[in-house]
């Protein structure tokens, strides 16, 4: 029985078919009234086969009694590295409400059994005085498309008086009173009431003003949708195609529409110098070869004797001369040669490596100094926990046992992120190319060139663990030499039990694993180059500041397990 309930809860991701995925789910906004509308969104990352994803029922998943879920508004979109889903939501009483985390399974993939990924859970403050009537509420009497909730922070400081008018035009919105105001918040405040308002035509216009200069975003997609329902008066209505298609376009303010045109522009300019170039060069081509044919045609058989012999003597002089030593050099490419000896080694710069810790592989190819290597591909023989973290690069050449010949050495930037224990050697492929000299002093230089595979000698490995004595419990697996924190809350003047979300942003000079979710945060957001970014939330109940958010990394520069904290950021409370 037990079972069956588990697999029933169980949401499954028809048409989905990979590897590991990472799912984060969260709403446009977390401090709300009863019946506001929201948008969930559910973001699936990492890779695997989306084409046939078709969005699943999550209404039956939830507390009807909290949350009304539209399953027949759900979307589907892909955003930078994630597969988007999202659904239109509606809290349906007073408090502080969690939306549940949701577990979805996928294919494994090669006759695997499912896999199993679980969103986490998000907390929305609902507040007493609906904005809308909730009682009664049902799919087929849902209502218009929401423009989305009012903006109450304008984005930049105020003076006292122009801060009072403000709240005094939240507390009593209408589309003029917004319009008296300047700011982007203030435009999506007068198109929100301009639709509320029936004005269609006016919100259209503002927010067509609005995505010219600050590009296309989400809640001015939901506004444009309102505005577009109220128009045709068409409860479901869309997008238009043609903003779907133009959406990466859109996306940019018009200093970046005003550079893709000129852009696009010259490239076409350019292709069209290029195009015009090609028809001369054929032109000439044709011309060049036709006016020859016309002139041997009108020749005599004479004539045409006469300058075979003479190019013929030219031939056995040319020969003469390179037969004697003075003529010019040329060069051959050869297969048929003897392998090149070339002896590869590698070795570790350094002897104490722990898991996690930066070092380089040294690469040392004994070649011929009349030998050329190129495109060299160097492959591990061990490849679970060994990771490459940056180009490999050229040192300074080395002096061989052998006169004739030359080290080059190569440097591979390397991590394990495992302990390891046991040999390693690498295989190298490539094409070398040899310069040989004639045997006639400087009568001509040859060079010949084949492709090589070589292996090198293999380096014994001995990757420490991290030492357990002094590893504190809540050990994130950083490993690093410089470790910074910032917390960044959306909101600071606040009510109680209002949510607040915070952002982390971590960064490390080093190695930050994947699979590392800090205690208490919902999800990761964003990883870069530079760092990782956190998504945590925390409902004020009094508190009189933001929770402290502390991080222990091992640093590489001490030796030794070292923390950093962030947060304890002052909280405002409203009467």
């Amino acid at each position: 029985m037990t079972a069956a309930l588990l697999f029933a809860a169980v949401i499954e991701l028809v048409g989905v078919c990979g590897g590991d995925l990472k799912a984060r789910a969260f709403f446009d906004a977390n401090n709300v009234k009863v019946g506001d509308p929201l948008v969930l969104t559910v973001d699936f990352v990492g890779e695997a086969d989306f084409k046939s994803l078709h969005p699943p029922a999550l209404s039956r998943h939830v507390d009807g009694a909290d949350w009304k879920i539209y399953d027949d508004s759900a979307k589907t979109d892909t955003y930078r590295d994630a597969r988007r889903l999202t659904y239109r939501v509606r809290p349906m009483r007073e408090g502080v409400l969690w939306f549940p985390a949701l577990e979805f399974s996928y294919g494994g993939g090669r006759g695997a059994a499912p896999r199993i990924v679980k969103s986490n859970k998000i907390p929305v403050h609902a507040k007493g005085g609906a904005q809308v009537k909730v009682d009664g509420m049902s799919d087929e009497d849902a209502g218009y498309p929401s423009p989305g909730e009012m903006v109450t922070d304008r984005g930049f400081p105020m003076g006292e008086d122009e801060a009072f008018a403000w709240r005094k035009a939240c507390a009593k919105p209408s589309a003029d009173a917004f319009a008296a105001f300047s700011g982007s918040a203030a435009r999506l405040n007068e198109a929100r009431m301009a639709v509320l308002e029936g004005n269609w035509a006016r919100a259209l216009k503002i927010y067509s003003r609005l995505e010219w200069v600050t590009g296309q975003t989400p809640q001015i997609e939901r506004g444009i949708i309102a505005a577009l329902a109220l128009k045709y008066e068409n409860k479901a209505a869309v997008l238009p195609v043609w903003r779907e298609i133009a959406r990466p376009f859109l996306k940019y303010s018009w200093k970046g529409r005003s550079l893709i045109t000129l852009l696009a522009l010259a490239g076409l300019f350019v292709l069209f110098k290029i195009f015009s170039r090609i028809v001369k060069a054929l032109a000439l081509v044709t011309l060049a070869v036709a006016l020859p044919l016309q002139a041997t045609a009108q020749r005599g058989a004479h004539d045409i004797f006469r300058e075979m012999e003479e190019r013929a003597r030219e031939m056995e002089e040319n020969m003469s001369r390179m037969m004697s030593g003075h003529g010019p050099s040329f060069s051959f490419a050869s297969h048929r040669r003897k392998p090149v000896k070339i002896t590869v080694a590698a070795a570790v710069d350094r002897d104490d490596v722990r898991a996690g810790e930066p070092f380089e592989f040294i690469i040392s190819i004994d070649v011929p100094k009349n030998c050329m290597l190129s495109q060299l591909r160097i492959s591990p023989s061990v490849t679970e926990g060994l990771a490459f973290t940056g180009q490999p690069v050229n040192m300074t050449d080395g002096e061989s046992a052998n006169p004739s010949n030359v080290v080059k050495r190569i440097a591979l930037p390397s991590r394990f992120d495992v302990a390891y224990k046991g040999p390693l050697a690498f295989e190298i492929n490539g094409s070398v190319t040899q310069r040989e000299q004639s045997r006639s002093q400087g009568f001509f230089s040859m060079s010949f060139s084949q492709n090589v595979r070589l292996s090198s000698s293999p380096v014994v490995m001995d990757v420490k663990p991290l030492p357990a004595e002094g590893r504190p419990k809540n050990f994130s697996g950083i490993v690093a030499g410089d470790v910074s924190i910032h917390e960044y809350p959306d909101i600071l003047r606040l009510g109680t039990n209002d949510v607040v979300t915070l952002k982390y942003r971590v960064r490390a000079n080093g190695y930050i694993p994947k699979s590392w979710l800090p205690e208490d945060c919902a999800f990761e957001a964003v990883r870069d180059d530079s760092g990782v970014e956190f998504i945590r939330y925390f409902v004020a109940d009094g508190a009189p500041e933001t929770p402290l958010f502390t991080v222990y990394y091992w640093d590489i520069d001490e030796k030794k397990y070292k923390s950093v904290s962030a947060g304890c950021t002052k909280l405002k409370y409203i009467p």
